[in-house]
């Protein structure tokens, strides 16, 4: 064979190589941006009757639902500390525990208002990973702000693991 081929077939083979490596890296990339959360964010609508487009149930068997609640109404007005016991009670009954958080101070931003929050509460719950605890949560924050007389409560979904 001539050194004319050989250098042929050697620049066939880097060729080949380097290809290879680039669908290498494309489908590393595709199926990584496909099964991470930042592609692929959960989210729940505000009705829940559509499972199939509604909710993305994260990929642990528990939560953690975060729920923080100013320490007033709409109105200005401070609410009680026994409706705050009563959202303790709900939420021990329902999923067997609960944690209150400490009072905690607050700042938000909303239509370039700054609001400041004083004493303001907050729960968190670990519950069982399903689609009925998270359509159960997204009812029950709705339940609360009309309840409580409130524009906005902030709750978040976290996965958990709880440690053996």
């Amino acid at each position: 064979m001539d050194k004319q081929s050989k250098f042929l077939i050697l620049a066939l083979v880097v060729l080949l190589i380097i290809i290879s490596s680039i669908f290498t890296v494309y489908i590393t990339y595709k199926i990584n941006s496909e099964s991470s959360y930042s592609s692929k964010q959960p989210y729940i609508l505000n009705s829940v009757k559509d499972k199939k487009y509604s909710l993305h149930i994260f990929d642990s068997p528990q939560i953690k639902v975060d729920i923080l609640v100013s320490s007033k109404r709409n109105d200005d007005t401070e609410i009680e500390n026994m409706e705050f016991d009563e959202i303790r009670t709900e939420l021990a009954t329902r999923f067997g525990g609960v944690t209150v958080l400490t009072p905690f101070n607050g700042t938000t931003i909303h239509n370039e208002t700054r609001y400041d929050g004083v004493n303001n509460s907050g729960f968190y719950v670990v519950a069982p990973n399903t689609i009925e605890n998270l359509e159960w949560f997204v009812n029950y924050k709705q339940t609360l702000k009309d309840r409580l007389h409130q524009d906005r409560i902030f709750m978040t979904f976290s996965p958990t693991v709880i440690a053996p």
